[in-house]
């Protein structure tokens, strides 16, 4: 008959082997979502039509920025943000012309301290994001794109008070839905163009360590479990841009709006990212013909 102490010992050991083989399971599932995240991209770039008219826009912003992180503190840390944004939009061969692929790049980086102002944030993340749409005009002057990205977020956050562990890194790969309408609206002889994106990542893959683990901990081999399924019950991005293009004689000018929220909540570790940027910079229509860029008489890629 067992002690009550190797009983408990018994139970432990059972309870750390289920512990370990579901976290095995959700391990080998993300790395499932990962890998078909990683070839989502890979199919769609074999659609796009070398010779069809390319949209590309090119920005910078600054705004404001809110970072909370249970990993490196408990408090909240507000500040500021700058970014750089990248769109190249295309026309593919699918369904006959009428599924548009597009890129999207976002760098921000922000600094920010907490209330009493004793530790500042320094955060970094670097988005990547490949979609498809279907395009469809409900009305005159109005188009809606809905479709699918597949791409992944990365980051860092660091704390100049921490020693032991003074950052903490983030690494995502999604799938997400994502909407466009754009409107066209004439004010005497000047076409401007009002463009709304909404992307909102609904199952995917993500890094985070354990509650309580070191980072000096991982280096030494302690890797276990630090992959996981995300979805709405653990992540919830939401990224959405509010855009005004004015076309000038060789190119168009775009004013941003850029409002990020970013959470996840696992492994008791919860982290927020809230951003609020604004954007200038410019766009402009061209065909690739033979590996060169040649411009056009379209004012914009849709029209």
């Amino acid at each position: 008959m067992k002690s009550p102490d190797n009983n408990g010992c018994f139970r432990s050991r059972m309870q750390f082997r289920r512990q370990k083989t579901s976290g095995g399971n959700q391990t080998i599932f993300a790395f499932c979502i990962l890998s078909f995240v990683s070839f989502f991209p890979l199919f769609c770039l074999s659609q796009e039509v070398p010779g069809s008219l390319t949209y590309k826009a090119f920005m910078v912003g600054y705004g404001i920025s809110s970072v909370y992180d249970s990993y490196l503190s408990p408090l909240n840390y507000t500040g500021e943000n700058v970014g750089l944004y990248y769109e190249q939009m295309k026309n593919t061969k699918l369904m006959n012309g009428n599924v548009s692929a597009q890129h999207l790049f976002n760098l921000n980086y922000s600094w920010s301290k907490n209330d009493p102002e004793t530790a500042s944030y320094y955060t970094g993340f670097l988005e990547y994001d490949y979609g498809l749409y279907r395009r469809f005009k409900p009305v005159n002057k109005l188009q809606v794109f809905a479709g699918m990205q597949g791409g992944g977020l990365f980051g860092v956050i660091y704390n100049t008070r921490n020693g032991n562990n003074p950052a903490t890194g983030k690494g995502h790969v999604n799938l997400s839905l994502s909407a466009i309408a754009d409107y066209k609206l004439q004010i005497r002889s000047q076409p401007l163009h009002f463009r709304y994106q909404l992307n909102v990542p609904f199952i995917g893959a993500m890094y985070s360590p354990q509650f309580g683990q070191s980072y000096y901990e991982i280096g030494l081999g302690a890797t276990d479990n630090l992959v996981h399924f995300a979805s709405f019950h653990n992540y919830f991005f939401a990224s959405n841009m509010l855009s005004a293009e004015i076309p000038l004689n060789n190119f168009t000018l775009r004013f941003s709006y850029h409002f990020s929220f970013y959470e996840t909540r696992i492994n008791d570790l919860d982290t927020r990212l809230i951003t609020n940027t604004f954007y200038i910079g410019f766009s402009y229509n061209f065909f690739i013909v033979s590996g060169k860029q040649k411009n056009n008489n379209y004012r914009y890629v849709f029209e």
